[in-house]
């Protein structure tokens, strides 16, 4: 029964959620056009339409065929034509400045881990100048040095990266448990990793050049 009106149920659609303008779409009904209008809505015109588009470039083309001929019955243009490319649009400008947003906060962050790793490394060289120097006396060249530094460097960054993998996916396991639905994808995992070993690797230059730089006899005569 629809409105003291007696219809015939003939299928039920799968679930659809709602729509881009907010409506639920799981909580509709259709019905034949001339039953609708006459029975339940009591008139014979359409309050609104929609058009499909086989092809997302020809979307224009379409809306100003639709128009022209719309106008060209009704006389007088009192109708409104809502393009879904406009709205796509206005998604997709929002979700391009969230990954701005979010990218700068990334960057930040980088960026005060590695100075962060490059001050740790620092103190390192200096507590270890000595140790230096007796490589060095004992036959260490320049780039084992600049090795030893930069390895160590990479390695605590790496192991942040880790640590901070293994959290986010935990956080994510952990919100699929709750209800919401996650996708798990490799390459965001790939590339937060890679931004940690990189971040090792380049903010830890400077220290292991300067430890590599150590005079050996100054270095040897430090207490």
């Amino acid at each position: 029964m629809v409105d003291n009106v007696l219809f015939l149920v003939i299928g039920v659609m799968s679930p659809r959620g709602a729509s881009p303008f907010g409506r639920d779409e799981d909580d509709v009904i259709i019905v034949p056009f001339e039953s609708g209008g006459v029975r339940l809505l009591g008139r014979r015109h359409l309050r609104t339409m929609t058009v499909a588009v086989e092809e997302q470039a020809d979307i224009f083309q379409v809306q100003q065929s639709v128009h022209d001929l719309l106008l060209s019955r009704h006389g007088v243009e009192d109708f409104q034509i809502r393009n879904m490319e406009s709205i796509i649009q206005s998604v997709t400008e929002t979700q391009n400045t969230m990954t701005i947003l979010l990218g700068s906060i990334a960057a930040i962050s980088l960026l005060v881990g590695g100075i962060g790793v490059m001050n740790i490394m620092l103190v390192s060289v200096t507590e270890r100048t000595r140790e230096i120097g007796v490589r060095m006396a004992t036959g260490a060249r320049t780039g084992n040095i600049l090795q030893q530094f930069l390895t160590e460097a990479v390695l605590v960054s790496a192991l942040g990266g880790v640590l901070g993998v293994l959290a986010g996916l935990g956080v994510t396991a952990l919100l699929d448990k709750l209800g919401t639905d996650v996708v798990f994808s490799a390459f965001p995992v790939i590339l937060a990793f890679s931004c940690a070993f990189l971040t090792g690797l380049i903010f830890g230059y400077l220290p292991a050049r300067k430890a590599a730089r150590l005079d050996p006899v100054v270095a040897l005569a430090t207490d």
